[in-house]
């Protein structure tokens, strides 16, 4: 094995550990998921197990996977920005964070045959929706890294508000899993950037 693939291996794994999030139950909650550890250890639990997208999913439902997989992204492309422009490694880590929820939920996306609303789109496009707002944070946040804080704590407290919202609209197993397991990233996430002021 050649030292590229030795260092490649577990961030795979650990990227699939969370794209396979969905397929796993949660016993303390009904329907709803474990947080998935960040180590390899529930690897092959997770991929031999089969995720079930026969639930036939309502209007909010599928309105909500649409909303946070965009969600998602302008977290990472906004991360991405700053981390370009300030030398802080919280901006990078956590756009590598969101990444993978973007992984996630695009994973539900196409289970359940919906059209991924950022498909094609380069960091900064989105649609309509998100295109104003995405251009209105990014121009607060340059302006200073306490701003740039601001912005990250204003994009995870969203990001929460949003996920609750989604969680309690939906009874279908494995968008509780990826919902939830979001959600305590996203908890993570506003901490991280909280700690920095």
């Amino acid at each position: 094995m050649s030292k590229k693939t030795k260092i490649f291996a577990p961030i795979a794994a650990a990227g699939l550990i969370i794209l396979f999030a969905a397929c796993t139950k949660n016993p303390e909650i009904a329907g709803g998921a474990p947080m998935i550890p960040d180590d390899g250890s529930a690897l092959y639990s997770l991929l031999t197990k089969e995720c079930d997208f026969s639930a036939v999913l309502t209007d909010d439902e599928i309105a909500g996977l649409l909303h946070m997989r965009e969600e998602e992204k302008l977290a990472r492309d906004i991360y991405l920005g700053f981390s370009k422009i300030y030398d802080v490694p919280v901006f990078s880590n956590i756009a590598a964070s969101e990444e993978k929820h973007m992984a996630a939920v695009l994973f539900l996306i196409e289970g359940y045959g919906l059209t991924d609303p950022v498909a094609g789109k380069e960091v900064g496009e989105f649609t309509d929706a998100f295109q104003e707002l995405y251009v209105d944070l990014l121009a607060k946040g340059i302006l200073s890294l306490e701003q740039a804080y601001e912005v990250g704590v204003t994009i995870e407290e969203q990001d929460i508000e949003d996920l609750q919202k989604c969680i309690e609209e939906t009874k279908v197993t494995n968008i509780l899993n990826v919902y939830s397991n979001l959600l305590n990233a996203s908890e993570n996430h506003l901490k991280a950037f909280k700690k920095q002021f």
